[in-house]
């Protein structure tokens, strides 16, 4: 199975790709509108492929109208009548082609019943290569890529994302279909399927496809004088067969575009034939980890090795830089971290190792020893019943290493244990990770390196902070957060708060007028024009992380939807005071403005092309513009003048004075007093949420809610906005810019957000 990038969903999450036991491939969501915990299957890969293989691959020998024997005549006797023959019925439905459910099996030779009308035959032979063409063994899903698509009816370039699932199949193709993004999303219950779509068919082996992986990559392109050069985005797939081969692929993004099936959007890069002919388990792929152009491509093996492989996109020849015989069983998982500097890797054979490329070959790196022994404390399962590793993933910083966990059946409890655990997840803080090999004992790294150790955490940890400020990679912190609480127990909180004061320093956000050198959040101020040139998304992660460390906890929307409410805990930070609160909220203020800015430019925007008619009820209707405009009267002494100067030309348009809104439970008028809650004026006031997008009152139904700082959005937010690079980045925007995709993020700590359940509701937690 195998994890799409983040926004195939309906709700704007995850898909999951299962490959079944019996070769069949299947979509699946979270069951975000469900009061369920089983997971909703929302597409049958296989039926599509099924289809299509059926009507234009095998050999059909058609039977003769009104036969009064619809046996296998015409197919033939072999005289043992032990092998069995496919046969396809006759389509009742209006769908093109066949598909599984009009397909039948029947011993060969035989007839069949009187009431079936056949159509159709398959020779044996032909039923048994399209058994292995239909049985897929490995799945893989792409990063998402940004598509540009030309509409005929609009005239108009249109951004799609989507993402490549590639299945690799008994017989040694691969199937690659595309999956786009749902347009608009929903909380609802999703009656639609996912836009799927088959893309190739590649013939990449003469054996079953064992594993496969992706990667991004990108080449520079030169003109003919060489003076301007543009990027190119590429694709990359790295396929493995059981017959020890593997494989390198290379697709032009911009060739997904208007492809059909059949075609030839992949090019082979390169093929590499190891030594040995054992089957490749898994594969590990990074790009221009060393030099620009350079792909290492790790394989591991069904006999323990691991052999590291160095493609220069510029040679014929690969190089091959280690080999090592890195485990007693079959590899089950590998995969670069910290940005390919080593490389983790697991087997059946119970062990999980971290390794390093040297110029001479693979050399075993010290694992994380705290997160081992957390680990071996939390599980309640002994290591003798625990029977290997059959997987593992990072989190989005590189800060966690999740493993998948076998179990012997035979040594557990048969009453109690045997019935309920079937495998076992365990997951290791891995952000202490060293890259020096050292042949110190544990004990003396506890003694004599504890300070190397706290260097180790905060480097990766600020490491990860500086790759999720990529506006191309999805938002996720639960890592980042959770590493500074730890470090907080085992360094102490004044270390922490130092740590973060360092980080905010380093980005521009704050300064220091302290004499004495001493750099306390108390002697910090803001640094006004280092807020306003940020891009939204570091902002987001700064608010986010002060908002899981300095707020109130839990996620009670009644309780802390009023005002930004801090807290002053010394259980959790010693040195807190309310310089964090002002800081964090000059960032909220900072947000909301763009947010605002950005809106009323688009309304602006309308009506100078002159389409009018769209700007009440399609974007911003004007319940939403008259609350963002009394947000700018109260707060005019705070917004810039360019969004002064856009809401009075905005007034001037509207000409219509201030509405107040109706209470939702007894109509009585609400007042516009806090972008996140309203008061009726009613005999019995009831607390209203307001949507944190449009400022406005949520109507009654289910609405967005975010799980980081306890906010209500019954619309989304436009996907430009997360990708501001700063707040003058929105004034020389045009209309095509500003109408495009929203996205189910909050737009105060950019993270997805959701339903909203009740603690006392079992639910799956988002990370």
């Amino acid at each position: 199975m195998d994890w799409s990038p983040q926004g195939l969903a309906p709700n704007g999450g995850c898909l999951l790709a299962v490959c079944t036991r019996d070769h069949r491939v299947k979509l699946y969501r979270a069951p975000h509108s469900e009061y369920q915990c089983e997971w909703i299957q929302v597409y049958d890969v296989s039926e599509l492929l099924n289809g299509y293989h059926l009507k234009s691959g095998p050999r059909w020998k058609e039977t003769q109208e009104g036969d009064s024997s619809p046996g296998f005549a015409v197919v033939g006797d072999t005289g043992t009548g032990n092998e069995l023959a496919l046969v396809r019925v006759e389509n009742q439905s209006n769908c093109e082609g066949p598909t599984s459910k009009d397909l039948a099996m029947v011993p060969f030779g035989s007839s069949v019943s009187a009431d079936t009308r056949l159509k159709s035959a398959m020779d044996p032979k032909d039923f048994l290569a399209l058994t292995n063409v239909l049985s897929y063994v490995s799945v893989g899903w792409s990063p998402a890529f940004r598509l540009e698509s030309f509409s005929n009816q609009s005239l108009k370039k249109t951004n799609l994302i989507v993402a490549l699932l590639a299945l690799g199949a008994k017989s040694g193709e691969i199937s690659i279909l595309k999956c786009t993004q749902p347009v608009n999303y929903s909380l609802e219950k999703a009656t639609s399927s996912p836009d799927v779509s088959l893309v190739t068919i590649i013939k990449a082996h003469e054996s079953w496809v064992s594993t496969l992986t992706w990667c991004k990559s990108g080449k520079t392109l030169k003109s003919e004088t060489d003076s301007d050069t543009s990027k190119c985005e590429e694709i990359l797939l790295a396929t493995g067969s059981t017959d020890g081969s593997v494989k390198l692929w290379v697709g032009d993004v911009g060739n997904f575009t208007d492809v059909v099936a059949n075609s030839d959007p992949f090019i082979l890069l390169r093929k590499i034939v190891p030594e040995d002919h054992s089957p490749v388990t898994s594969i590990a792929l990074i790009n221009g980890f060393r030099l620009s152009g350079c792909i290492q491509v790790a394989i591991g093996k069904g006999s323990g090795s691991i052999t590291v492989i160095e493609v220069s996109r510029e040679e014929d020849a690969e190089k091959e830089v280690k080999k090592w015989d890195a485990h007693s069983h079959a590899v089950t998982g590998l995969i670069w971290a910290f940005n390919g500097h080593c490389l983790y890797s697991c087997s059946q054979d119970n062990n999980l190792y971290v390794w390093k490329c040297d110029e001479e070959n693979l050399v075993t790196l010290p694992f994380p020893h705290d997160s081992s022994d957390k680990s071996k404390r939390s599980v309640f399962l002994a290591d003798s019943v625990l029977d290997g590793y059959y997987g593992l993933c990072l989190s989005k910083g590189s800060l966690a290493l999740a493993t998948l966990r076998g179990v012997s059946a035979e040594l557990l409890d048969q009453m109690y244990e045997s019935r309920a655990v079937k495998a076992m997840a365990q997951v290791f803080w891995v952000g202490n990770q060293s890259f020096q090999t050292s042949s110190t004992p544990a004990d003396e790294i506890r003694i004599g390196h504890f300070e190397a150790y706290i260097r180790n955490w905060e480097s990766n940890l600020l490491e990860a902070l500086h790759y999720l400020e990529n506006i191309n990679v999805k938002l996720a912190l639960w890592d980042v957060r959770a590493s500074l609480e730890h470090l907080a127990c085992i360094k102490g909180k004044k270390y922490v708060n130092t740590v973060i004061l360092r980080w905010i320093s380093s980005l521009g956000l704050v300064y220091s007028d302290a004499n004495d050198g001493k750099e306390t959040i108390s002697s910090m101020k803001t640094r006004h024009e280092g807020i306003v040139n940020a891009s939204s998304r570091r902002l987001q992660i700064v608010f986010a992380i002060l908002k899981g460390l300095f707020l109130t906890e839990g996620h009670d929307p009644l309780t802390i939807m009023d005002k930004l409410s801090f807290r002053k805990s010394y259980e959790t930070f010693e040195t807190f005071d309310y310089g964090w609160r002002s800081f964090a909220l000059d960032i909220e203020h900072e947000l909301r403005e763009r947010l605002v800015h950005l809106s009323i430019s688009l309304v602006l925007l309308v009506f100078k092309d002159g389409n009018a008619s769209t700007v009440d009820g399609k974007y911003v209707d004007y319940s939403a513009l008259m609350c963002m405009l009394q947000w700018i009267t109260i707060n005019s002494s705070k917004v810039s003048k360019q969004v002064l100067c856009d809401a009075h030309s905005l007034a001037q348009i509207f000409r219509r004075g201030v509405e107040l809104e109706s209470c939702t439970i007894c109509a009585a008028k609400v007042s516009f007093m806090s972008t996140e809650m309203g008061i009726c004026d009613g005999t019995h006031p009831h607390k209203l949420p307001r949507c944190s997008v449009t400022f406005k009152l949520c109507p009654p139904g289910s609405h967005w809610f975010c799980y980081c700082c306890a906010r209500w959005a019954s619309k989304q937010t436009p996907r430009i906005f997360f990708t501001c690079s700063s707040r003058h980045s929105l004034n020389n925007l045009d209309s095509s810019e500003l109408i495009q995709d929203v996205e189910p993020a909050c737009p105060y700590c950019g993270i997805l957000m959701q339903r909203y359940f009740p603690d006392s509701f079992l639910r799956l937690s988002l990370v």
